[in-house]
């Protein structure tokens, strides 16, 4: 199974992006496969999908290949084992989190990195040490990483802060003061979108990573340690601090009905309702590529890292893999093309993502959003990747759905989440 410590991987990546513009690494995919058409599957829509289809529109440019991309904006996961299942899998898609590339390799639904004719060898000059074991399982390469983000980028408006008087703050403690002062001025503080409850899990990853530490985080998110341990309760105690009634907009029952692009857009579309929202740095992209394309940076929208606790100023990310379903003509080139520098550069150009591939320039980052968020991750004292994509298949979404209880004030039975999770556990074993 895969489990390894990322901090010192990602730090080298961000590094070595924020301070070097390397040559392109690898070989140019062959194009030997020109012609034809192969299918890409992810959940990505909106802005995020144009900016993926940038990247396939050179990959095809480059090859002669088309890949034609397919958004599943729901039930993804279900979705693609069903189509797996049904023996009709896409020929490429994006895995829903690290739980599921472990299980659809363990059932052999994947092709491995070396069967479809890459060499794993020879792609480790394109990456810094750590990165392309995310896409192992039991040490075989199975996925690799395409992408990733902070998940530690508060988001805000300044010209808001700058009408309410308020500044930025640096630990929790003053992050709900803000909200308080936000709130007594007359503004609604917080949006907040927690129907999809993904959120949730990364609001509640920020806080325990910074609060109980590293170290626990590993065992929390590695079956070493119980959800029953009291501090997983007090992290809940401390996200609803802020996840209240009395500082999000609209409510917390409104908020477990609304998307997380809704979310965004209480504070960053023309009529905004409120002044604060938490998410990845994936957020500046969407906020300005979907949301309110009049935003500009420094003005009406930029962020502030994530409020440290106990002085703990851990970073949590968040990434993406692919892998390969069929071995079909086209599958190895658009597979090749995605490790490299070209494919990377393009992604990282939008201003939506932080590539993993080392050889990506600094100068490809359009904007300063961009470039402060690979610094923040080069910067940080530890970094964890999102725990609840480590988590074995579907215990995210069992947490999120926890998580969204607890804001409605049930009393979360965490000794039977934790029996559902050994239970998942062991079924990978």
């Amino acid at each position: 199974m895969l489990r390894f410590p990322r901090s010192l991987a990602i730090v080298s990546l961000v590094a070595l992006l924020v301070a070097t513009a390397c040559s392109s690494g690898g070989n140019a995919p062959g194009t030997g496969a020109s012609g034809s058409t192969i299918n890409v599957m992810s959940l990505w829509g909106a802005s995020e999908q144009d900016n993926f289809q940038k990247v396939l529109d050179a990959f095809k440019t480059k090859t002669g290949v088309t890949a034609k991309y397919e958004s599943i904006r729901t039930d993804y996961a279900t979705t693609l084992q069903t189509r797996i299942s049904g023996g009709n899998p896409p020929d490429v898609a994006i895995i829903p989190g690290i739980g599921f590339l472990r299980q659809f390799a363990k059932q052999g639904s994947l092709k491995k990195i070396a069967d479809l004719g890459l060499d794993v060898n020879a792609l480790k000059s394109n990456y810094p040490p750590g990165i392309l074991e995310i896409g192992q399982v039991d040490g075989t390469q199975y996925a690799i990483m395409v992408k990733f983000n902070s998940k530690s980028t508060v988001w805000f408006r300044p010209d808001k802060f700058k009408t309410l008087g308020v500044t930025a703050p640096t630990d929790f403690a003053g992050f709900t003061k803000l909200l308080g002062d936000i709130k007594a001025k007359g503004q609604a503080p917080l949006g907040l979108g927690a129907g999809d409850s993904w959120t949730l899990t990364d609001w509640f990853e920020s806080v325990y990573v910074r609060q109980a530490g590293p170290d626990k985080y590993d065992q929390l998110f590695s079956g070493k340690l119980a959800w029953t341990d009291a501090s997983v309760a007090t992290a809940i105690d401390t996200m609803k601090q802020a996840l209240s009634d009395q500082y999000v907009a609209g409510g917390i029952t409104a908020a477990l009905g609304r998307t997380f692009t809704d979310g965004i857009g209480q504070v960053f579309s023309t009529n905004p309702q409120a002044v604060v929202y938490y998410e990845g740095g994936f957020v500046g992209g969407i906020a300005t590529g979907q949301t309110n394309t009049a935003l500009k940076v420094g003005d009406t929208i930029d962020w502030f890292d994530f409020p440290s606790i106990n002085s703990n100023k851990s970073v949590t990310i968040g990434g993406d893999v692919i892998a390969a379903f069929t071995t079909k003509p086209g599958v190895k080139e658009f597979m090749q093309y995605m490790t490299t520098a070209d494919a990377g550069s393009v992604w990282a150009g939008t201003g939506a993502i932080i590539s993993p591939i080392k050889s990506v320039p600094a100068t490809a980052y359009p904007n300063d959003l961009a470039k402060r968020e690979a610094a923040q991750v080069a910067n940080a004292s530890a970094v964890r990747f999102d725990g609840s994509d480590l988590l074995p298949s579907g215990g995210g979404d069992d947490m999120g759905a926890a998580l969204q209880d607890a804001l409605r004030g049930k009393t979360v039975d965490w000794a039977g989440f934790e029996t559902r999770m050994k239970a998942k556990w062991t079924s990978e074993k």
